[in-house]
C-alpha cells in the first residue's frame, strides 16, 4: 500500500468513528431522486397517485475494499385530494449507512406528511406551495474489536495487549429525530412540461445526544438545506434540467449543483421515455470550533445519466475524486444507482410536479 492509500484509509477508519462524525449526515449525488431524504416538503409531490423510491451509493471502494462506505435508501409516498386543488401526502422511508474498521452504522425509519396548497394561476403558471414534517427513530452502532488506539502504541510499534483505555458506554445509541420543511413549484407552460421548484429543510430538529462515550454529550448538529432546480424545455424534444442543492450543518458546508441535458425519444406528444445525461460538482468547506474556514474545495465532479420509460426512472452516477485525497483514491470517489417508480393509477394529475 502506497503512502497516499495509508493515510486515506487511516483518515476515513478515523471519521468514522471519533471524526466530526456527529456534523455529516448521508448524502446522495443524485440527490433529487432521493425526495424523502432531502425535504419532507416533498412528500407527495408527483403528477402520479404513488411514488416507490431507492438508491444505493458505495464510496472509497477503491481503498477501504469490503470497509467501503455503503449507504442505501428506500422510500414509499402517496398523494391523496384535499378539496378541488389541494392535496397531502404520506410518506415512510428507510435508510442504512455503514462504514470503516469500526462498522460504523446508522439506520434510520421515518414517517413523513405534506399539506400541498394551490395559490393559484392558471394552466400555465399554476403555483403551489407545499410544508411537510418528518418523525423518525434512529439507531448508531460501532464495532471495537477491529480497532486500533494511540494507546496501544508502545513507542515502537503497536501492540494489541495494551489497555485501550478509551471509555465507550456502549457500541448503540438510539434517538428520535424531527424535520420540517417547505417547497415553492410551478408552471411555466400549459402542458406542465417546463416547471421550475425551490425548497428549504431544517434537520435535526431535537438536537439529540448521539455520543457513545460515558458521560459523554454530543448533541447531532442540525441541518439546513436549501434546494432548487427545474425542467425548461427548449425545444419539442429537447430540454435542459439544472439542480442544485445546499447543505450547513455545524463546521461543515457542501454544495451540489449542476445540469442535465434531456431528449425525450416518445413519439407521443407529452413524452412518457426521455434520457438525462448530465455533468455536476460537489464543492466542500470546513470551519474549525472558533469559526476559522479552511477554505472551498472542490471535492468530485460527478456524472450523472438517467433513462425514464413509463412509470420507471433509473439513474447512474459516478463521482470522480478531486479532492486532495485523490493520490490515495486515485480519483475514484462513489458511484450510485437509484430508481423510481410511478403509479398513476389512471390518469395523471394535472398539477404541475418538478
Amino acid at each position: 500500500m502506497n503512502i497516499g492509500k495509508l493515510l486515506l484509509t487511516a483518515s476515513l477508519a478515523c471519521l468514522a468513528l471519533v471524526g466530526k462524525v456527529t456534523a455529516q449526515d448521508i448524502h446522495f449525488s443524485q440527490f433529487y431522486a432521493s425526495p424523502l431524504n432531502l425535504n419532507p416538503a416533498t412528500t407527495g409531490v408527483m403528477p402520479c397517485d404513488m411514488r416507490v423510491s431507492a438508491i444505493y451509493r458505495n464510496q472509497w471502494a477503491s481503498v477501504m475494499g469490503n470497509r467501503a462506505f455503503n449507504t442505501f435508501s428506500a422510500g414509499v409516498e402517496g398523494k391523496f385530494r384535499a378539496g378541488t386543488h389541494d392535496y397531502y401526502g404520506l410518506g415512510l422511508t428507510l435508510w442504512a449507512d455503514k462504514a470503516g474498521a469500526s462498522a460504523f452504522s446508522t439506520v434510520q425509519a421515518a414517517i413523513s406528511a405534506s399539506y400541498l396548497k394551490r395559490l393559484g394561476g392558471r394552466r400555465s403558471n399554476e403555483q403551489y406551495l407545499t410544508a411537510g414534517g418528518q418523525i423518525g427513530i434512529t439507531q448508531r452502532s460501532i464495532r471495537t474489536d477491529d480497532l486500533t488506539w494511540g494507546t496501544q502504541f508502545d513507542g515502537d510499534q503497536y501492540n494489541g495487549t495494551l489497555p485501550t483505555q478509551e471509555n465507550i458506554a456502549g457500541t448503540r445509541k438510539t434517538y428520535a429525530d424531527f424535520n420540517a420543511g417547505l417547497m415553492y413549484f410551478a408552471a411555466l407552460d400549459k402542458k406542465a412540461q417546463s416547471n421550475v421548484y425551490v425548497g428549504i429543510a431544517f434537520s435535526h430538529l431535537g438536537r439529540a445526544n448521539v455520543a457513545l462515550l460515558n458521560q459523554g454529550f454530543e448533541p447531532l448538529y442540525m441541518k439546513f438545506a436549501v434546494h432548487g432546480g427545474g425542467d425548461f424545455r427548449v425545444q419539442r424534444r429537447f430540454a435542459i434540467v439544472p439542480n442544485f442543492a445546499f447543505f450547513l450543518q455545524g463546521p461543515s458546508i457542501q454544495a451540489n449543483f449542476g445540469s442535465a441535458i434531456k431528449f425525450d425519444f416518445s413519439k407521443r406528444a407529452t413524452s412518457s421515455q426521455a434520457f438525462h445525461v448530465g455533468l455536476y460538482t460537489r464543492i466542500v468547506t470546513a470551519q474549525d470550533e472558533a469559526g476559522a474556514t479552511d477554505g472551498a474545495d472542490v471535492d468530485a465532479l460527478i456524472v450523472v445519466t438517467r433513462v425514464r420509460f413509463g412509470s420507471s426512472n433509473i439513474g447512474l452516477s459516478y463521482d470522480i475524486n478531486t479532492s486532495a485525497l485523490r493520490p490515495g483514491s486515485r480519483s475514484n470517489g462513489a458511484i450510485e444507482l437509484s430508481y423510481i417508480y410511478t403509479l398513476c393509477g389512471g390518469r395523471k394529475s394535472p398539477m404541475p410536479c418538478p
